[in-house]
């Protein structure tokens, strides 16, 4: 008989994080709380989230003598040589940006990216703590935003400046579209603990249900895809939830929870449609016109046909730099000239007497990071970016360690599709909400996975909380 070591081998990642947490586990503690309040605060404004994160950072490079290996198996990952590849050749487009000021102030964002990773590895096998933790965010900012919309100009956080622009808009503390990306990460990972944490299911019920709320009052449309999108990727493996369900009941339990999690959800939905419905209608309609304005029209005075002429800017831009692009920072003097040597046609007859439109369609940055890297960074740039998705949606379709399949795939997809209808990849909420995605998916691969780094032995050794037992 050979009785197998339910101790993780030292060179897996999971016995790593373990190694490092037996070290040193005050410090342990202190980088878990330092991460889970970076989260708390990705919707809640930015200054105080560049400074936590700025914090957890640092103390973060401050605890490599005890999580070094951990950070080693990290850096090898073929997603962060992608990353890092895509960090070089944004730096290199500086060397021919027409702005280089305005290229250093974006490529800064690119600081919340490896080096969150790095604070974020050592600890991420608490993942469901900082989900917590990222989800009252979520929660705060939506009640802030429930203020705002019952109480208006009287309520003490009223952002009046963008709800005067845009009326129907709610954004919270922060930007609407930062605070809708959070709140759909928010959506797409808390289902999932619904299920493995079923005793504390009415409190997260409750932050699911504010996440759906702060969703809505952002008039984020572009987020409102984004989260159907996760919920169409979700529903092919949802009959894996509804097993392991009916496999909980066989043994007698009762199914009263279920009822009343479908009863609360039915009755939150119905008041909710009734008081927010004609507004999400509205933003619906409005964006349906728009878009049909400029392309039948060439009339880009709206947000979503605005949105639409960068679509044809930012190939314009890549066709004539198809290997460089404009480099960061010069997207609005390139898409200026592309607009002055393109411009909108003239109104035609019977036309004239109508009050003239603002038909160029110039905004600051293509609003699709998708766009983003084509423009700026050529052809090349969009491959490298590219690639990242295609590795974690890889990643995320593999086996995970334990547990349900639930939410890694539909997580990527909702995520895909909100940074494809906005630039994220600018803001720090949105860059870090990815990065978070990142490292709870790549976390939960299967020990053997085939990006695991020569030497590892976990393969070799049982992976569940029991003595794995073999008998000759």
């Amino acid at each position: 008989m050979i009785v197998h070591s339910v101790r993780p081998a030292p060179d897996d990642a999971l016995g790593m994080m373990q190694r490092a947490r037996q070290r040193d586990p005050i410090g342990d503690r202190v980088h878990t709380g330092l991460v889970m309040a970076m989260l708390l605060l990705l919707p809640l404004g930015t200054a105080p989230l560049a400074i936590m994160t700025g914090i957890a950072i640092g103390y973060s490079l401050l605890r490599l003598w005890a999580t070094g290996p951990a950070v080693g198996y990290l850096i090898r990952l073929p997603i962060v040589c992608v990353l890092l590849a895509l960090l070089a050749w944004t730096l290199l487009s500086l060397t021919w940006s027409t702005n280089r000021p305005d290229g250093w102030d974006e490529a800064s964002i690119l600081r919340f990216q490896i080096p969150v990773l790095i604070a974020l590895w050592p600890v991420i096998d608490r993942w469901r703590l900082l989900t917590w933790a990222l989800a009252a965010g979520a929660a705060i900012a939506a009640l802030v935003q429930i203020g705002q919309w019952v109480f208006g100009e009287s309520w003490p956080l009223f952002f009046w400046w963008h709800a005067e622009r845009i009326p129907g808009r709610f954004p919270g503390l922060d930007h609407p579209n930062s605070t809708a990306v959070v709140a759909a990460t928010s959506i797409l990972l808390l289902p999932r603990l619904m299920i493995e944490q079923r005793r504390q299911w009415p409190t997260l019920l409750a932050l699911w249900v504010l996440a759906w709320v702060g969703l809505l009052l952002t008039g984020s449309r572009g987020a409102w895809l984004a989260v159907g999108a996760g919920v169409l990727a979700s529903v092919p493996r949802g009959w894996r939830a509804w097993a392991a369900l009916r496999r909980a009941h066989r043994t007698g339990r009762s199914w009263r929870s279920e009822w009343v999690i479908v009863g609360v959800l039915a009755a939150v939905a119905l008041v909710f449609a009734v008081a927010v419905g004609p507004q999400v209608m509205m933003r619906v309609r409005d964006g349906v016109v728009q878009f049909r304005a400029a392309v039948e029209q060439g009339d880009y005075s709206g947000d979503v046909a605005a949105r639409w002429r960068q679509f044809d800017i930012s190939f314009t831009l890549a066709r004539a730099h198809p290997l460089t692009g404009v480099g960061v920072g010069g997207y609005l003097d390139a898409a200026r000239a592309c607009v002055m040597a393109h411009p909108a046609p003239a109104p035609g007859e019977g036309e004239s007497a109508q009050p003239p439109r603002r038909t160029t369609g110039l905004l600051t940055h293509p609003h699709s990071a998708l766009l983003y890297h084509l423009a700026l960074l050529g052809w090349p740039g969009l491959a490298l970016y590219l690639a990242m998705w295609v590795l974690l949606a890889v990643e995320a379709a593999r086996d995970r360690r334990r547990g349900v399949k639930l939410n890694r795939l539909p997580l990527v997809a909702g995520l895909f599709v909100a940074f494809l209808f906005d630039s994220h990849n600018m803001s720090a909420p949105g860059t870090i909400a990815l990065i978070f995605a990142i490292a709870v998916i790549y976390y939960e691969t299967r020990p053997d996975s085939r990006w695991r780094p020569s030497g590892d032995t976990a393969a070799q050794r049982p992976n569940n909380a029991k003595a794995a037992t073999d008998t000759n």
